[in-house]
């Protein structure tokens, strides 16, 4: 969750050239390539946040709606085929949610009101059709609101994912919050928030949660009969740091489990009341 490896750019100008051949006077000119490809410069080291300028800078409003339209060839069948393949390739699952199947290619930065990016690798993330389709279509203003890039901020080094657990009925209830840690900005604190919110992630994990601690039952049932619940505080805890080894820190299996592991209740067998077995 969070973060992807960045694309390689080596195709930027290769792709351009194809979606506007020269010499067959419809297209971007040569002058208007070589001022996208400054934009494309701007726009990485800038971090893609939204700048208003990228709006009208450089180009005319001709050539941002051919790039725009541009954006149909970045489809399976389309003449970027293999940029959206390559792109979709790198990503196994969801860097919004964690957990969806990649459909989409998101715009980090969305190519109604940047359309100069449309077709630039660094603005097309792969993405599930629901983190797709819940984000926000207008660019924020407050820097605070700001969506994490995937691929250029990067936050693999900081473990900021907690996840709060109550234990009541027999039902489990979790609630993902993001906690500063030494080393973040209070900006990258609310941006992380903002992020969970316009997902709508702590909704959406419910019915992930459920699925994933029934495939913990044997484990869970085999550890409390050979260790009770210091035997189940110890499988969680291991479960916890093989998670962390394959989806990274802030990945929310791995949240999940750590609080598990914290609560007495669940490791001393409330967990089979929770998941619904003896």
């Amino acid at each position: 969750m969070w973060n992807l490896k960045k694309p390689s750019l080596a195709s930027i100008r290769s792709d351009l050239d194809i979606l506007f051949p020269e010499g067959t006077g419809d297209g971007i000119s040569e002058g208007d390539k070589l001022k996208v490809l400054e934009l494309y410069d701007e726009y990485e080291e800038g971090l893609g946040e939204p700048d208003p300028g990228w709006k009208t800078r450089l180009l005319s409003n001709e050539s941002r709606d051919l790039l725009l339209a541009a954006y149909g060839e970045v489809s399976d069948k389309g003449e970027l085929s293999l940029l959206r393949a390559a792109l979709k390739r790198e990503a196994k699952k969801c860097p919004y949610c964690g957990f969806g199947e990649i459909r989409d290619l998101d715009h980090h930065l969305p190519k109604q009101h940047y359309k100069c990016f449309s077709v630039f690798a660094l603005n097309l993330v792969p993405s599930c059709s629901k983190c797709n389709g819940h984000k926000p279509r207008t660019p924020p203003t407050a820097r605070d609101k700001y969506h994490i890039h995937a691929y250029l901020d990067d936050v693999s080094g900081l473990n900021f994912l907690v996840a709060d657990i109550e234990i009541s009925d027999n039902a489990l209830s979790v609630i993902f919050r993001i906690e500063k840690r030494r080393g973040m900005s209070d900006e990258l604190t609310r941006r992380l928030k903002q992020h969970l919110k316009d997902f709508r992630l702590n909704e959406r994990y419910v019915a992930q949660i459920t699925n994933y601690l029934e495939s913990q039952e044997t484990g869970l049932d085999d550890n409390f009969k050979l260790g009770g619940a210091a035997g189940v505080r110890a499988y969680l805890l291991r479960t916890a740091e093989s998670n962390r080894r394959t989806n990274g820190p802030n990945d929310w299996r791995g949240a999940l489990v750590v609080a598990l592991a914290e609560s007495e209740e669940f490791c001393d067998g409330g967990f089979y009341d929770v998941l619904g077995f003896t």
